[in-house]
């Protein structure tokens, strides 16, 4: 009787489609924490996805995470959170940085939300669902307001409304906490849809205003000259793996270095200063070492951040 509600609405048969299910949510941040707590509570099987660690600017909007958490792997808290909510559900974690070599962890999706905060991994994810004829759900916020769009193999993609740029971030110009629950809540109700075979547009584009309260329903129309839509995948075979990726937080930076061994790194950077091993990751200094070799490294330039990574970590 656990789903009784929810079956009152959808059905019992509905429920069963969404149980035998699996979502995947690359981001377990403000939108993630909301679409994935909400999806569990629903009885949908999980896939989380999120290169980073909690900081204590995410406690403000980032619904899974509690003071104590800070400084630990979103991935991990929130399977920690999420099968305590749950337990009857399958959760699988990966604490990476999706790019074109690891992407294809994809591949079990029934469904792919996008809750991530940069434009090249929602380009990578375009491509990749375009190119594998998977449905994906954009969704973002900023400030007080965001948008969510439901994009379809057989639709227009990102690339159709949104161009590679420089946009604003929650860093440079903030977000409200309501804002990110209702976009991550609107991305879920959305997913049910499309999971249930009952969303039929192809070309929704959501625009939501909490401030001043506004929904609106948009059309985006095919790009002629879209690279993805003309099946040039670019970003399945970019190489930027050793290049700095600047993060939505300020003066925070990823490489994506080698697989490292646990054991040496640990064993090189004792002898020069207190590292801090929680199984996932090793702390020193002012990096983070992860398990698929990325490493997070607070500075404030990038030229310093590869510094810090040539001197402590090498290739």
């Amino acid at each position: 009787m656990r789903y009784h509600r929810q079956e009152l609405v959808l059905g019992q048969e509905a429920q069963k489609k969404l149980e035998a299910s699996c979502v995947v949510i690359i981001g377990v941040g403000a939108l993630g924490t909301v679409a994935s707590e909400l999806l569990c509570r629903a009885g949908v099987n999980l896939v989380l996805i999120d290169r980073d660690v909690v900081e204590d600017t995410n406690l403000q909007r980032q619904t899974l995470f509690y003071e104590e958490d800070v400084g630990k792997s979103k991935a991990v808290i929130a399977k920690e959170r999420l099968s305590k909510i749950n337990s009857s559900i399958n959760i699988e974690t990966h604490a990476i940085h999706v790019n074109k070599d690891n992407i294809n962890v994809l591949e079990k999706a029934d469904l792919i939300i996008d809750c991530t905060d940069n434009l090249s991994t929602r380009f990578l994810l375009n491509d990749y669902c375009r190119k594998n004829n998977k449905i994906w759900i954009y969704g973002a916020a900023i400030r007080t307001s965001g948008y969510v769009m439901p994009i379809f193999p057989d639709g227009p993609c990102l690339q159709c409304f949104i161009e590679e740029a420089s946009l604003d971030t929650c860093d440079t110009v903030g977000v409200l906490n309501a804002i990110t629950t209702s976009i991550g809540a609107l991305q879920v109700s959305v997913g049910m849809k499309v999971l249930l075979r009952k969303y039929e547009a192809r070309n929704d584009l959501y625009y939501y205003d909490i401030w001043n309260p506004t929904l609106k329903k948009l059309k985006v129309t095919k790009k002629e000259n879209c690279p993805t839509c003309n099946g040039n995948y670019e970003y399945l075979t970019k190489d930027d793996s050793m290049i700095p990726i600047k993060f939505c937080g300020k003066g925070k930076y990823q490489i994506q270095g080698k697989k490292k061994e646990f054991g040496e790194m640990k064993a090189k950077w004792s002898s020069l200063g207190e590292v801090i091993d929680d199984g996932e990751t090793l702390r020193f200094k002012n990096m983070l070492l992860f398990k698929d070799g990325r490493v997070l490294i607070t500075a404030d330039t990038e030229e310093d951040a590869r510094s810090m990574y040539s001197k402590y970590v090498g290739d």
